[in-house]
C-alpha cells in the first residue's frame, strides 16, 4: 500500500498516483512563480557588438569616460539589486537544479557581467558608438 501526503489538505492519502501528485506540484509551482521583470529584460537583452575600426591614438575624451562610468554604475546597480532581491534565501539545491526558478536570475547576472566586460573593452578601444549603444540598451531596464 502506497502512502502520499496531500499538500492541499495536509492529510495522508492512500493509493494515489505519484504522477498525479508530481503533476499537481508542477502546476502549483508554475503558477506561483515567474521570473522577475528586470531579470527577464536582462535575459533578452542583446549585447551590442560594435566594431571600432582602427584604434585611435587620441587620448580619451571626458565624454567617453562619462559614458563608461554611467554604464558601469547602471550595471553595478542592477547587479546589486538582483542579488539583494532574489538571492538572499537561495538554497544550494536551487543553485544546481537546471529547472530551478533561480536559474534565470543567475543567467541575468552572467549577462550583466558580460555587458560590463564589453563596456570596459569599448572604453579601452575608445569606441564611443559601442558605449552609446550599451547605454541605450540599459535605459529601458533602468527606467523600468
Amino acid at each position: 500500500m502506497a502512502l502520499f501526503f496531500n499538500l492541499t489538505t495536509g492529510h495522508i492519502m492512500k493509493r494515489h498516483s505519484p504522477l498525479l501528485l508530481a503533476l499537481s506540484l508542477v502546476v502549483l509551482i508554475g503558477c506561483s512563480s515567474r521570473a522577475p521583470d528586470n531579470v527577464a529584460q536582462i535575459n533578452t537583452l542583446h549585447i551590442p557588438l560594435v566594431l571600432s575600426g582602427e584604434k585611435s591614438s587620441l587620448p580619451q575624451t571626458p565624454h567617453l569616460a562619462t559614458l563608461f562610468e554611467a554604464n558601469k554604475q547602471n550595471i553595478d546597480r542592477l547587479t546589486r539589486t538582483i542579488k539583494k532581491t532574489y538571492l538572499q534565501d537561495v538554497k544550494t539545491n536551487e543553485v544546481f537544479a537546471i529547472d530551478s526558478d533561480i536559474q534565470p536570475v543567475y543567467a541575468s547576472l552572467s549577462k550583466l557581467e558580460e555587458l560590463g566586460m564589453v563596456n570596459q573593452q569599448y572604453l579601452k578601444d575608445k569606441n564611443e558608438k559601442g558605449l552609446q549603444q550599451i547605454h541605450a540598451a540599459l535605459q529601458p531596464i533602468i527606467t523600468g
